[in-house]
Order: structure tokens, then sequence, then C-alpha cells
């Protein structure tokens, strides 16, 4: 019998630049070509992708060693369509990793005071990454919105329109 995973029904990896750092921690981002990075933040011009996607790395302070190559991943998982959902997916990987990081911190806080300010940090960060969130379904829904009606009742004397509507703009000729 074969075990298969989730992973295996999935489309395949979507390709993404791979970071290593070197001396005086330097980084390297290896692509794939000069289109990789646009592609990937569904963006149109190389400059704007380019800046959005150092932004987000640089957004990792101290941490950006260790979580570099998830910015990159990121980006693959949430494919954003354009500039604007590129930039909510930085900002959105950047808050998800200082909320991991100050869970740890509060796990390794013996003074109370220390304990209480980053338990306020995590449930700002808590927040900020909700409302992020809920900023990027809204965007990708925009053009999206239906309204359907599931019951109407007509009285006596009344009239009632079944079907699609349209109001054109302009008003009286």
């Amino acid at each position: 019998m074969t075990n298969t995973t989730e992973l295996d029904t999935k489309a395949p990896e979507r390709a993404y630049p791979r970071m290593t750092f070197g001396d005086g921690n330097t980084l390297t981002c290896t692509t794939g070509g000069e289109r990789e990075i646009p592609a990937l933040l569904g963006m149109k011009t190389k400059d704007a992708a380019l800046g959005v996607f150092y932004s987000a790395l640089e957004a990792l302070g101290v941490h950006a060693e260790a979580k570099a190559q998830m910015v990159a991943a990121m980006y693959a998982e949430l494919e954003p369509r354009d500039g604007i959902e590129a930039m909510l997916v930085g900002q959105m990987t950047a808050t998800h990793i200082a909320m991991t990081v100050t869970a740890s911190k509060l796990s390794g806080a013996n003074l109370y005071d220390v304990r209480e300010s980053h338990e306020r940090s995590m449930t700002r960060l808590s927040r900020t990454y909700l409302a992020q969130m809920d900023a990027l379904k809204k965007y990708r829904a925009k053009a999206q919105q239906v309204v359907r009606v599931e019951r109407v009742t007509v009285h006596d004397g009344g009239q009632a329109i079944v079907g699609e509507v349209r109001h054109g703009g302009g008003g009286a000729r």
C-alpha cells in the first residue's frame, strides 16, 4: 500500500529565488532569470518588483539570514497578482515572523513586566496580521461582489422583476 501525502496531489512547486548568505552577511539571491521575481510577485516592471521583494527582506532585520528563504517561498505560496498584493504578502510575512520571534521571547521571559510586554506585542501583531489577511481577501474579491436574493415577496398590487437588472449611467436625455 502506498502512502500519498497531500503534497503529491497539488500543483508543482512554483519557481522562486534561492537565498544564501556569505561572508560579511552578504545576501546572494539566485534566480532562474531576470523575469523570475516580477513573475513571482505578479508585477509588470522589474524595478518595482525588486524594490518590493528587497523591502520585504529588509523588514526581517537581524532575522534575515534565518528567514529570507521563507519570504521568497511565501510569494510562491500566496501567488500575488499585482503590486498591491505583493506588498501585502511581504507585510504579512514580516508580521508573522515578528509574531513568532516575540512568542519565542515570551516563552523565555521570567520577569512579569517583560512577559506582559511580549504578550501585548503578540496581541497587536496578531490583530495586524488578521487585518492584513482581511485586506488581501477583500482586495482579491473586489470584482467578484455578488448580491443574491434568496426570497422575494410581492404583495397585491406590487410588481417584481426576476432576472438581471443593469443600471446605465447618464440620466435623462
